[in-house]
């Protein structure tokens, strides 16, 4: 029977490759002419937006509009005006619709804080109208921000608070949406059973609605919880239908299913159908750039082949997988300054709203002024009565007055030491971060101008490609930090293998520049768990190595062990490197940006120690080091047991 199931699993993988073969030939022409049919309908509703002729007419135009041109920039402006045009005409249903949408644009843009406040400014308005289905798809998206989250159980409730307001309403779309989206949360929540229950539901649902687009969506869901479960060949089917209609309608979605399509048959040891796979992705990103997708994928293979010892196919996925892993770090660098800059928008209108009140406030002052002064002519003691008065609101303006100078003065000192800290950074910025780019930049000129032989340029080579490693590094260091400096990081204490984190990080500093022969020893038990934020201990277990590997010579000794106390985990990163003189010890974790020279002159900022320090105090830890100047230093952080 398992020989059969087989056999059908790899009828099912030719089959599918000889389509993706025919269709991916046809899916560039059908999806512009799907493109295109969107364009010409987003063309059509603004005519008719520029001819409409009553703020109702226009409300109804706009509101189909913007959801046809949800993923563009321009949708934004639209939304905002559509909203306050429905709030103005008092038609809650389309004001509570259309931001409820507007957060779905700011979540596509990662932008998970302002989609939230949207989704939550949505709820209250469908609750006071009473506006059942508004009410579910607000809950529904708040729970997706708490899976985001990793908030499986915040998440849980709200989908099943939005399925007893869908149930209410009849509203099978949104039931649809409501148990895809249950069926992820319960699978991360290990109850696989009621996950698949849920989702088929929701595949009964949209296959009854005829939507087949997201039909697809949720049995690829099921797909995911179905590997998660072991049960490979049922998981491939629904991966393949995601993948064929991705194909004919949207690459991205074909991109998706590849991804997992390539992990599957990774987990069934079929490397070959994994590596099809893999090539297969890599035309389609050439023709629909994704890099979400990418990036697993490139990583698979690179550690596939690294596996197998193929060197030259290691390098060439290893290669790939770093330039998108530095495409989406740059996308996300622009989401985030996009949403510096909404927030900044947003606090300019709230003051500027202010300012109006208090202009009101001024002018209804002065009328009172002006009755007082007609009361003061019908007799002397209404005026002495208004003139306590009087008395007692300018009281109460001075001490106004006076809690805002000391705000303004309290700004003065956050904004002083929010200068120091940017000029800090644009410093690094101009020598640490440009320094490295200029002599690639100036090798490349020397080349083209012949002043350089090829021998030549392959000396410099691996000290231009040290520097850009450290580049890395320190860029990462510098985003994470900055962040964390605008109070955007928040604490996700979880269960943590630490064993398993230190693992990872010498696998990855061992291909680095910095490692230069030096014996790295994991002495952390396998088993052990501690309760912290994940990626903020993985950060500051990269930077404490990677400060060892850069003070220690080919040969050295570097441990990474741990030391037991009554409440707390201890952990140490003990070398046998040339050591920290005694005088720059004070200087350590401290926000001067103290470093030093490395064993071979590699460059430091001191910002990886600095932000350790933060990472690790921000999980109830303290960090501290220890060093004799020529034998060695020892860098350690604890971490509560509870």
């Amino acid at each position: 029977m398992k020989a059969i199931v087989t056999t059908q699993a790899h009828l099912l993988y030719i089959c599918v490759l000889i389509f993706v073969l025919v269709t991916t030939s046809f899916s560039s022409v059908a999806q512009s002419q799907l493109y295109a049919d969107h364009q010409l309908k987003a063309d059509s509703l603004n005519n008719l937006l520029i001819k409409s002729s009553t703020p109702k007419e226009r409300l109804s135009i706009l509101s189909d509009l913007v959801w046809e041109i949800h993923y563009s920039d321009t949708a934004q402006e639209y939304y905002m005006e559509a909203i306050e045009l429905a709030k103005s005409l008092g038609n809650s249903n389309l004001a509570a619709q259309n931001i409820n949408r507007l957060g779905v644009y700011y979540r596509n843009k990662n932008l998970q804080e302002e989609a939230l406040v949207h989704y939550q400014e949505a709820l209250e308005l469908s609750q006071a109208a009473q506006l059942d289905i508004q009410i579910g798809h607000s809950l529904n998206n708040i729970g997706q921000i708490y899976f985001y989250r990793d908030l499986f159980e915040e998440s849980l409730e709200y989908y099943k608070n939005a399925e007893s307001y869908f149930l209410k309403a009849n509203d099978q779309d949104g039931l649809g949406y409501n148990y895809t989206g249950m069926a992820v949360v319960l699978g991360e929540l290990g109850r696989y059973l009621e996950a698949i229950q849920v989702i088929n539901r929701a595949i009964e649902i949209r296959d009854s609605l005829g939507n087949g687009r997201q039909l697809v969506v949720s049995k690829f869901n099921r797909a995911n919880l179905l590997m998660d479960m072991g049960d490979f060949e049922s998981a491939e089917i629904d991966m393949v239908n995601l993948l064929n209609f991705g194909l004919e309608n949207d690459l991205v979605r074909a991109l998706n299913a590849l991804e997992k399509l390539v992990e599957l048959k990774l987990k069934q040891g079929d490397t070959n159908a994994a590596v099809s796979y893999a090539e297969t992705a890599i035309q389609l990103h050439k023709e629909r750039p994704n890099s979400e997708s990418m990036i697993p994928i490139f990583q698979q293979m690179s550690q596939l082949y690294f596996q197998k010892g193929d060197q030259e196919k290691y390098q060439y996925y290893n290669e790939l997988f770093q330039e998108e892993r530095n495409i989406l770090n740059v996308e996300k660098t622009k989401n985030h300054l996009s949403a510096i800059t909404i927030k900044k928008q947003k606090e300019e209108i709230e003051t500027l709203s202010r300012e109006k009140d208090l202009i009101e406030k001024n002018k209804k002052t002065q009328r009172y002024l002006a009755i007082a002064m007609l009361v003061i002519m019908a007799g002397l003691i209404y005026f002495l009565f208004t003139y306590y008065h009087f008395l007692k609101k300018e009281k109460e303006k001075n001490e106004i007055l006076i809690q805002q100078k000391k705000q303004i003065e309290e700004q003065a000192l956050e904004l002083e030491e929010s200068n120091r800290v940017k000029d800090k950074i644009f410093s690094i910025i101009s020598h640490d971060l440009r320094g490295p780019l200029h002599s690639l930049i100036g090798l490349v000129q020397l080349v083209n101008e012949d002043n350089l032989s090829k021998e030549d340029f392959k000396e410099y080579i691996p000290q231009v490609a040290n520097s850009l490693g450290e580049n890395e590094q320190l860029l990462e260091n510098l985003l994470i930090w900055s962040r964390n400096q605008m109070k955007g990081m928040k604490v996700n204490r979880t269960k943590v293998n630490i064993h398993d984190l230190v693992e990872k990080n010498i696998r990855l500093l061992n291909q680095t520049n910095l490692y230069k022969g030096q014996t790295i020893i994991n002495q952390v038990p396998e088993n052990l768990l501690v309760y912290s934020d994940r990626d903020m201990l993985d950060i500051v277990i990269r930077n404490l190595l990677t400060n060892a590997l850069k003070y220690t010579r080919n040969g050295d000794g570097i441990a990474f062990d741990i030391k037991e106390d009554l409440d707390k985990h201890i952990f140490s990163v003990r070398d046998e490197g040339i050591g920290i003189k005694e005088e720059f010890m004070k200087n350590l974790f401290s926000n001067k940006f103290f470093t030093s020279p490395g064993t071979q002159q590699e460059k430091g900022t001191g910002l990886g120690l600095l932000l350790s320090k933060e990472l690790i105090n921000m999980n109830r830890g303290e960090i501290w080091a220890e060093s004799i100047s020529g034998q060695g230093s020892a860098f350690s952080f604890s971490i509560p047991k509870v």
